[in-house]
């Protein structure tokens, strides 16, 4: 029993020693956006029917932030971004002495920028499928239903690309974001000016008139706030201790 206890603990040792130490960054955010007066609410049928959207509740603009934040299309646009993918994909150790993560070199070369690994599905190179799960299985966003405060964390060997990464998609999440709402309110401006224009009735002006005063709005506040659909709380840190192993 004692040889037996003894060989377990020394193998649980070494092979504690042996695993990588990982980092997490986290950053807290609160939805930007107000409820739905309701002084436009009464205009909602319209709109559902002329196929504009209003401005809705901060609950549905969290919802969505999420959802973008997951996809995969943000993936491929975060793969646009040099480093991620070999960072997310070719990891091998971080050296905290200078910061510098060191990649793998059975699957890319740094200095050559190329992908050496052997085929996955026939790709020498990472595909966005094999990157978006990557991405989500070191990736948390969650949103506390009492304090609605929104909670994005990164795990990565790296502390420094964990904090460069949740930075980088509070950004480019809120970037793209902001470019849809200025579309999508600029379409439904074309298209409610040339309404207005067709109809003399007042009640008809009157509903127009408002549903273009929200889009004006929402083209505007996209276009002047810094911190358009998420406010930063707290943002990213670099981790000093690792998150795991515990």
């Amino acid at each position: 029993i004692i040889l037996i206890t003894s060989v377990i603990a020394i193998f649980s040792v070494v092979y504690s020693l042996m695993l990588k130490d990982y980092y997490r960054s986290e950053s807290l955010l609160i939805s930007a956006d107000s409820q739905t007066s309701s002084s436009l609410s009464q205009y909602s049928g319209l709109a559902s029917l002329a196929g504009i959207g209003l401005p809705g509740s901060s609950g549905d603009s969290v919802y969505e932030m999420i959802a973008i934040i997951k996809s995969r299309e943000f993936v491929k646009h975060l793969m646009t971004f040099e480093g991620v993918v070999p960072s997310l994909m070719a990891p091998k150790t971080y050296d905290p002495s200078t910061g510098r993560l060191i990649f793998d070199s059975e699957d890319y070369t740094e200095e050559t920028k190329e992908w050496i690994r052997s085929p996955v599905n026939n790709n020498i190179e990472p595909s966005y499928l094999e990157v978006h799960k990557a991405y989500l299985g070191s990736l948390s966003v969650i949103q506390d239903k009492e304090t609605r405060l929104i909670s994005i964390t990164f795990e990565h060997i790296s502390p420094l690309f964990a904090k460069e990464l949740v930075s980088l998609v509070i950004k480019e999440a809120t970037s793209l974001k902001r470019e849809k709402d200025i579309r999508t309110s600029s379409k439904a401006l074309t298209y409610l000016k040339e309404e207005l224009s067709k109809t003399s009735l007042i009640e008809i002006k009157g509903s127009i008139n408002q549903l273009i005063e929200s889009q004006l709005e929402t083209m505007m506040m996209a276009k002047v706030k810094d911190e358009y659909s998420l406010v930063i709380i707290e943002p990213p840190f670099v981790p000093e201790k690792k998150s795991k192993p515990f």
